[in-house]
């Protein structure tokens, strides 16, 4: 923990740009969370957890194939899985990020951030879609 929080010190006050990636991601993290809890109420029983274009073969004839994709209904607790990655993402890729910094450097760490930026961006974006927002 000591080394994260001279990393962090050191990121502070060198470098702006990687700061405002770190920051984006913690803001973008902290609103999946917090869009997922207040969007999905906990006492309904069935929930959007799933969507697919194509979808999976389920069996059957070769004709179930076609119409297999669309959205798929579950319980609240498929759904914990946004904040939760929310949280992972806002916390644990900022220390992660920072680790990298520390070992690695800048390049490897703005790289680690962009993805993990990408990454909260398309599980955003398929929140979105299953709370019925984007259609």
């Amino acid at each position: 923990m000591k080394e994260i929080g001279l990393g962090f010190k050191k990121i502070f006050r060198e470098e702006k740009g990687l700061l405002l990636l770190m920051g984006l991601l913690f803001v973008l993290g902290v609103a999946l969370a917090i869009h997922t809890l207040i969007k999905f109420k906990v006492g309904t029983t069935m929930f959007y957890v799933g969507y697919a274009d194509i979808g999976g073969f389920s069996g059957g004839d070769f004709l179930s194939l076609w119409n297999s994709g669309g959205y798929r209904t579950g319980d609240y607790w498929a759904v914990l899985v946004f904040p939760i990655m929310g949280l992972i993402l806002a916390v644990l890729h900022n220390m992660l990020a920072i680790q990298i910094f520390n070992r690695r450097g800048k390049g490897f760490a703005q790289l680690f951030l962009l993805m993990s930026l990408l990454v909260g961006g398309v599980a955003f974006g398929v929140l979105l879609r299953l709370a019925g927002v984007v259609k």
